[in-house]
Order: structure tokens, then C-alpha cells, then sequence
């Protein structure tokens, strides 16, 4: 009753002008992609890691002993970067009304930048004789890197949370293409597998450094559009106007040299928000901890069934069945929620079953021709069937978590949907990272 009391005294707000030729939708598109390409990239580059780790008395061959930084290296970087993850996404929703949108994503940006420029100088530096600092920095460079970009991806859906619903699509999208150029990549680099391992590792960190320095400057171009000015600085007014007597239940609110009496909320915001989206930010993790617990670990260790040696099975298999198929189902279940929306966004409860039902991939994708394996049986004895899981579970993961995230911010009054947002990306990165940690279990003990 009170929130209804409230929203009668909302003032009648000014047509929103025209996205001319699409410009903001192509920028949030491009926030999208310079969100996970960097990382993509970074993961991409795992052979260059690989060589920089070497054992420097033996030839550069794949079929060599590992040595102990080399054997650690993966599931170090797994650690470096799911606990920075998971813990700053947490500190910029509690920091999200006290620190400035701008300043937030601007600072999170040029600190992705900064970090690459580091990692690409180190490609040219000869490390052979200090590995061990290498690896150090490397985990450190991580870390930094996790961090600032767990600030960036809260921030940005708190921003995507504050347009029309279409946005945040462009958003989940942009992510999805990088993916899947990330993908593109790395089958390249085996099919170049003859050229220098820094050389590839130098023009990945380039990209990606272009890539955030584009999505930086296409995240300024906002503040000197007028249809997304529109959004970013109503939503930044509290939007409840009363009478000029004021009272100890009142706020007064200056913005450009006006002033408002606005009533005062005592609750949290995250408190509002949550009690009104908490089912799309559950169903949100829920797609993310399934996909997680799948994909890289466990689709990445299938090994194709066919009996003979063949360049098919030893180096493009799992590229393209794992990688490029799943990055290419993600892209298109997230585009196509844009067009086709089921179920809509008053079936919430019918959304998170879904979302739960896609439980079921784990066992299948964990039945497929993994190798090694030692306490379980392969059932899905086969090329197909992991084809057809990964593809579907890229499919769902992407149309349905994009339907989650569409939907959650625009339950909620225009003040509070940046906090929606944000609230929105810490329930996905707690999905991905509770994921990542049991798909690293569950590769451990198939």
C-alpha cells in the first residue's frame, strides 16, 4: 500500500528521445564483449603459459614430462581467479550507492587495460631463467585481473538494469561473441601450431587490450548521448516528490540546482530488490552453476571415440566440439531471447524449473568418453552425444540466462534497478563459481 501511496506522487516523466541508428545498443553490445574477451583471451593463450613453464634443458614438445609449475598452473589459475570473483562482486554491490557508476566502471576498465599491457611486455621478456617469479606475477596479474573485471560486470548490469529491457540482452549477447571469437581463436592458433607460441600469445594480448580499450571508450560516448544521458541521470534522481513542507520523514535531494523533499527509505535497497527478483537471481545462478560444473572441465576432457590416430582427434576435437559448439549455442540462445521470450516474464516460477531441470547435463556429459577415467563407465560411447549435449546445454545456458537477467531489473521501481542489476550479477558469479569448483571435483573422481 505504501509503495503504491508512492508511486502516485512519482512526477509524469518526459518521452524518451530516439536511439539514433542503434548507437547505444551497439555500445552495450561492445560492453558485452569487452567484458569476457580479455579473460577468454587469457585462457585462450593456455599453450603459451605452457612454454613459458617448460623444462628449458628438454626440446618444446608436447609429449614432454610437466614440471611442477607447468602441472599446478591450471588449477592455480582456477583459485586466482574464482575467489576474487566471487569476493568483489559481493563488495561492489554492498559499495554500489557509495562509490559513482562511472568511477566504477572507468577504474575497473583501465585496470583490465593495465594488466594486459604488463602480460603482453612479459611476452617479449625472456623468463627461461625466472620462472618461478613469472608464475607469480602471472597469478598475481589473475587476480588483479579477476577482481577488476568481477567490479566491471557488476557495474555493467547495474547500468544495463537502468534501459529498456532489450539492453541487457545486447549485453548478454556481446558477452556470447566474445566467447565464441575466443573459441575461433584458439582453433586457429593449432592450425598455426607451427609458428612461435609467443608470437600467438602477443597477438591474443593485443586484441584483448584493444578490445578494452574500445569497450572504454564506447562506455564515454554514453555520457554524450541523449537517449542514454536519459536513462543514466533520471535514474540517478530519487524519483518521489511531495509537498514543500518538509518533515523527519523527509529528504531533501539537490540535483542541478534544484530541490526535492523526497520521503525517506530507511529499509536496504538490496533488501527491496531481493524480496521482488530473488527467483530470476536464483535461476540466473542455477543456469551458470550447471553450465560450470560442465563446461571447460568436464566437456573439455571428452576425447573423440574414433579408433585411429587422426588430426580430427588429436587437436581439433575438443576445440571445436567443446569450445566453439558451446560458445555457438550460447550466442544463439542468447540472441534468439531477444526475438522470443518463454517463458514470459510472469512465469517466473516456471522459469526456475527449467533452469533446474538442466541439472541433468552433468550426468550426461559426465558418461561421455572422458579420459582418464577410473571409478565410472563410459554409457554415451560416441562422437554424437557429446556434440548434441554441449550444443544444447550452450543453447539453454544462453536463452535462459539471458531471460533471467532481462527480466529481474524491471521488477523493481526505476530507482532501484541498478541495484537489481548488480544484485542480478552476484547471484550468476556465485553460480559460476560454486560451478567451477564442482567441475573441478567431478573431473577428479569420474
Amino acid at each position: 500500500m505504501e509503495s503504491e501511496e508512492q508511486e502516485s506522487l512519482l512526477p509524469r516523466r518526459r518521452p524518451a528521445p530516439p536511439d539514433r541508428f542503434n548507437a547505444v545498443f551497439i555500445v552495450f553490445y561492445f560492453l558485452g564483449i569487452g567484458s569476457l574477451l580479455p579473460w577468454n583471451f587469457f585462457i585462450t593463450a593456455n599453450k603459451y603459459f605452457q612454454y613459458k613453464l617448460r623444462n628449458i634443458t628438454l626440446p618444446w614438445d608436447d609429449g614432454y614430462f610437466k614440471t611442477d609449475l607447468q602441472f599446478n598452473f591450471e588449477s592455480s589459475i582456477t583459485i586466482a581467479s574464482t575467489v576474487p570473483n566471487v569476493l568483489f562482486n559481493f563488495i561492489t554491490a554492498i559499495l554500489a550507492s557509495r562509490i559513482p557508476l562511472k568511477g566504477r566502471m572507468v577504474f575497473s576498465n583501465v585496470t583490465v587495460v593495465v594488466v594486459f599491457v604488463i602480460t603482453l611486455a612479459l611476452v617479449k621478456i625472456d623468463t627461461d631463467h625466472w620462472q618461478a617469479v613469472f608464475y607469480s606475477i602471472t597469478l598475481l596479474s589473475v587476480v588483479v585481473l579477476s577482481a577488476a573485471s568481477s567490479v566491471y560486470m557488476a557495474s555493467m548490469f547495474g547500468l544495463a538494469g537502468m534501459f529498456p529491457i532489450k539492453y541487457m540482452q545486447a549485453i548478454m549477447s556481446g558477452q556470447a561473441v566474445g566467447g565464441v571469437f575466443a573459441a575461433l581463436a584458439n582453433i586457429l592458433s593449432i592450425s598455426l601450431s607451427g609458428s612461435d607460441e609467443r608470437d600467438s600469445a602477443f597477438v591474443f594480448f593485443t586484441i584483448a587490450t584493444v578490445t578494452s580499450l574500445v569497450s572504454l571508450v564506447g562506455y564515454l560516448t554514453l555520457y554524450t548521448n541523449d537517449f542514454s544521458k536519459y536513462y543514466i541521470y533520471y535514474q540517478e534522481e530519487i524519483e518521489v516528490s511531495v509537498p514543500e513542507e518538509t518533515d523527519d520523514d523527509a529528504v531533501v535531494v539537490r540535483k542541478e540546482n534544484t530541490v526535492q523533499n523526497i520521503p525517506s527509505d530507511t529499509r536496504s535497497p538490496y533488501r527491496i530488490v531481493c524480496k521482488k527478483i530473488w527467483l530470476d537471481s536464483l535461476g540466473a545462478g542455477f543456469v551458470f552453476f550447471v553450465s560450470l560444473t560442465c563446461f571447460p572441465a568436464l566437456a573439455s576432457a571428452i576425447v573423440s571415440t574414433l579408433d585411429v590416430s587422426s588430426v580430427w582427434k588429436d587437436q581439433y576435437f575438443s576445440a571445436v566440439v567443446c569450445f566453439l559448439l558451446f560458445n555457438m549455442g550460447d550466442w544463439c540462445g542468447r540472441a534468439t531471447a531477444g526475438a522470443i521470450r518463454w517463458p514470459n516474464e510472469h512465469h517466473r516460477k516456471k522459469i526456475l524449473i527449467i533452469c533446474a531441470i538442466r541439472i541433468v547435463f552433468i550426468p550426461l556429459i559426465m558418461f561421455c568418453n572422458i579420459l582418464p577415467r577410473k571409478n565410472t563407465l563410459v554409457i554415451f560411447d560416441n562422437d554424437f552425444c557429446p556434440l548434441v549435449f554441449i550444443l544444447t546445454l550452450g543453447l539453454t545456458n544462453g536463452y535462459f540466462s539471458t531471460l533471467c537477467m532481462m527480466y529481474g531489473p524491471k521488477r523493481v521501481e526505476n530507482r532501484y534497478a541498478e541495484y537489481a542489476g548488480t544484485f542480478m550479477s552476484v547471484s550468476l558469479t556465485m553460480g559460476l563459481a560454486a560451478g567451477s569448483l564442482l567441475g573441478f571435483l567431478l573431473i577428479r573422481i569420474v
